[in-house]
């Protein structure tokens, strides 16, 4: 593990004098005993550990910030719970900034300050995480709103499932929007303010002039 921990310092150039205490900080904050697993191959860890031994690899270079790209999404529950725990443990301890890459709508709610909803690689709906959860103003966000377990009643978007190679005219989610108008498919909305302050949405239906 520790040469697998050390590579980013080798590859950016890091004087080799160096890598041990790195590697063993790195370790150690995210719950590794450098003397227990500073030696084992991956296929002597779980799942669980091996992630943590990803985030370490990341530490190692002292980041002040992390993207984290589905960081949990091939875990078990219990798992997930342990590695988002040592994320964020290490974004108090660190003061690290941590952008989190995700389809689950409910880790994002539970994690983040702000929320950046996208739909096909643009972003539709971006604003502090509980105005935009709690009060969506794109009809795409409130789909995924919907879809939250444990609401018992969701809105099934109708429509194809999007082409990102070939995108509509228009509002990109027009042709499975259940509120779409005439004109979009033909308008790509800019950013209007939403029901709260300093949140913003890129829909239509919030047109005020």
């Amino acid at each position: 593990m520790r040469d697998i921990v050390a590579e980013p310092l080798v590859v950016t150039g890091v004087a080799k004098g160096e890598h041990a205490a790195r590697v063993e900080r790195a370790l150690d904050k995210v719950g590794l005993a450098p003397a227990r697993f500073g030696d084992r191959y991956p296929h002597q860890l779980s799942g669980g550990q091996r992630q943590r031994v990803a985030i370490a690899s990341t530490l190692v270079l002292e980041p002040a910030a992390i993207v984290c790209d589905e960081p949990v999404s091939m875990l078990d529950v219990s798992v997930r719970s342990q590695i988002l725990q040592v994320l964020l443990e290490l974004q108090r301890s660190r003061e690290l900034a941590l952008l989190f890459i995700t389809h689950d709508l409910s880790l994002a709610w539970q994690l983040c300050d702000r929320i950046a909803v996208m739909y096909l690689g643009r972003i539709v709906e971006p604003g502090n995480a509980r105005d935009v959860i709690e009060r969506p103003g794109h009809p795409y966000t409130q789909a995924l709103v919907e879809a939250v377990p444990p609401r018992k009643q969701r809105s099934v978007l109708g429509g194809d499932l999007p082409d990102a190679a070939n995108l509509p005219p228009g509002c990109r989610f027009h042709p499975r929007c259940p509120k779409r108008f005439d004109p979009c498919d033909q308008v790509d909305p800019p950013l209007y303010p939403a029901p709260e302050p300093a949140h913003e949405a890129a829909c239509l239906l919030l047109d005020r002039s």
